[in-house]
């Protein structure tokens, strides 16, 4: 009878594990997911952020440039 209580626990436990790696891999799977979501919003927001810089410098540029002819041309 103690065999049969052992085999009913082990048999108990063996399932407790299967639950648990089910878990493990639904979790595993929804941290794939979530780590493709952000790596390809980061993607977005750099690619975002190289755009607005190129503005910017072309900005700064041009304001340049058309300070240096405003100061050579009124002399």
């Amino acid at each position: 009878m103690a065999a049969d209580a052992l085999e009913i626990r082990i048999a108990h436990l063996e399932g407790a594990y299967e639950q648990i790696d089910k878990r493990l891999g639904s979790l595993d799977g929804r941290m794939a997911s979530l780590e493709r979501t952000v790596n390809e919003r980061t993607d977005r927001v750099e690619q975002k952020l190289d755009a607005t810089f190129r503005w910017v410098i072309g900005i700064v540029l041009v304001n340049w440039i058309t300070l240096m002819l405003a100061i050579f041309l009124h002399r």
